[in-house]
């Protein structure tokens, strides 16, 4: 398995509140799921057991990978693809994921 490092929730929160250009918060929860709610400002790209692109996620930006899993499973296994397959360097998974996020009360949109 690969070893990412692991963001905190309340570094991520400092990080959107100051509108940091540097990061992209990126939710791989099924499409269903993210719309019905994710931290602000991310994108939804849903984790597959192969990913059939790299879906146009900048590589000159450090990517915050979530999911709502026990273990930030899928959250691994598409930042592992990002990087064997595409050559994605910049790669930090959020420790907690969703689930926490919701429980602290943090900032969270929902697609009507």
């Amino acid at each position: 398995a690969q070893d990412f490092p692991q963001g905190k929730h309340e570094e991520l929160k400092k990080l959107i509140e100051s509108g940091d250009q540097s990061i992209v918060i990126v939710d791989v929860q099924p499409k269903g799921a993210y719309d019905l709610g994710h931290i602000k400002g991310a994108i939804n790209f849903p984790w597959a057991a192969t990913l059939k692109s790299h879906g146009n996620l900048p590589k000159d930006k450090t990517l915050i990978l979530y999911c709502d899993c026990a273990h930030e499973e899928d959250s691994i296994d598409v930042a592992t693809q990002l990087k064997e397959n595409y050559g994605y360097t910049n790669l930090k998974l959020l420790e907690g994921g969703w689930s926490k996020w919701r429980e602290a009360g943090y900032p969270l949109e929902k697609n009507k």
